[in-house]
């Protein structure tokens, strides 16, 4: 964080006449939240960085995109270009620990963080739906409301990195030539699609790897709780969608494997292949749970961690449903190689997710001296079920780490595609 706000200082500091930084708010431990405005144009245009903390590849972003902006007329077209560098810096700085390398999956998942839904900027909009009710705002997310409201942007870019696999795009519309332009970026910077969806399973789709964002309330009911309350809102995308902006997320991925944008037959039927995904879901929350529910009554460490790890585990729990739901969706047909590969993926990261959270949280207990037996003896089971399910993925995963530049390029490139379409589309 500190090197991503001396950048942008510096910035600001060689071109003054064009640059802007001022603070728009304040995170929930006090950090300042600020907008980089980039340019004098008539349209607006706003990049969101670090709106998910464990996906630094859009705070590189930002500063090579600003830089670029500033440097060329050209580039900036009719925009003034607004930043926020990081949404949520507290979170950012609880990954701190694995940005500077090396990029492997123990290092990564060892010194991981990502806080649950509810605590997540990019997800807390409010939803005023009755069955799927969501006001749980917080003062990031406000933050960036109110830069919304007074920008009404035209583009609204948020900047994301996934995983493992290949790039994939979200819109919250079907911009006429955006998912040729978008593959495009992706072949130039040797950067692979993503042809199997993760997150994005079952939602429309506008060309290769480009789908279209559900609506809000859509998405917030399928995660409803019983009371009809939703564990987490709208999106930015949902929130400037308000004020008619065509709203962009890329998700670069950080390691690359083949298998991502293989669409050839895995042999496998695409049911039995989510059936399995559900399974192993059941699974990662029973064996967490076996080492978490003993030990609960002796936590006595307030962390980010412990809510960290319950939302990590709900939204796990949260899969078998919809892994199921969608199993008799796609019962007549086999799973692509890509597709396979998403849920076979998708199983690693959330088992790594919650067994490093897991060690992080009682690893913080037994720093802070609660050295009771059962602390001692969890954190010694948490360990070695990290140990068996890093193997586990480390098998299975190739994992070879993209260069950074490339990621970046992905997504400065995907931000002036995208504008440059929007420009045609106005005349």
């Amino acid at each position: 964080m500190d090197e991503l706000n001396a950048a942008v200082e510096e910035l600001v500091g060689d071109f003054p006449e064009l640059c802007r930084l001022r603070r728009v708010g304040l995170s929930r431990q006090g950090e300042p939240l600020n907008l980089l405005s980039v340019g004098h144009g008539q349209e607006q245009a706003l990049v969101v960085g670090g709106p998910h903390p464990n996906e630094p590849i859009g705070l590189l972003t930002v500063v090579h995109l600003a830089r670029l902006v500033a440097e060329s007329g050209e580039a900036r077209g009719r925009y003034t270009w607004n930043f926020i560098p990081c949404l949520d810096p507290d979170a950012t700085r609880l990954n701190e620990g694995w940005f500077a390398g090396p990029f492997t999956i123990r290092n990564y998942h060892e010194r991981f963080y990502r806080p649950a839904l509810a605590d997540q900027p990019e997800w807390t909009f409010p939803v005023l739906e009755e069955g799927a009710y969501f006001d749980g705002m917080l003062p990031e997310t406000q933050a960036l409301a109110r830069v919304i409201d007074e920008l009404k942007p035209r583009l609204s870019y948020s900047l994301h990195n996934a995983d493992f696999g290949g790039v994939f795009y979200i819109l919250n519309r079907n911009l006429t030539g955006a998912a040729e332009a978008l593959g495009e970026v992706s072949v130039r910077q040797g950067v692979e699609l993503s042809l199997g969806p993760m997150d994005t399973l079952g939602w429309p789709e506008a060309g290769r790897a480009v789908y279209l964002m559900p609506e809000a309330k859509a998405l917030a009911a399928a995660a409803a709780r019983e009371d009809g309350t939703a564990r987490f809102g709208s999106s930015s995308s949902h929130y400037a969608g308000r004020h008619g902006a065509t709203s962009l997320i890329a998700e670069t991925p950080l390691w690359r494997d083949p298998r991502a944008n293989d669409v050839s037959t895995s042999g496998r039927s695409y049911s039995a292949v989510l059936v399995e995904g559900a399974g192993d879901a059941k699974k990662t929350v029973e064996e967490v749970a076996s080492i978490t529910d003993p030990v609960k009554p002796h936590l006595v460490i307030s962390t980010p961690l412990r809510r960290a790890l319950a939302g990590s585990i709900e939204q796990t729990e949260g899969l078998v449903p919809a892994y199921e739901a969608m199993a008799s969706v796609f019962a007549d047909r086999d799973a692509t190689v890509a597709e396979e590969f998403a849920v076979r993926c998708t199983t690693h990261m959330l088992r790594l997710r919650a067994a490093g959270l897991l060690r992080r949280q009682l690893d913080a207990e037994l720093r802070a001296g609660n050295q009771r037996a059962a602390v001692r003896a969890a954190g010694q089971e948490a360990g070695a079920l990290f140990d068996i399910w890093c193997a586990e993925a480390e098998a299975y995963l190739l994992a070879e780490p993209y260069p950074l530049g490339d990621l970046v390029a992905v997504q400065v490139e995907a931000a002036l595609a995208v504008a440059g379409l929007l420009d045609a589309e106005a005349g």
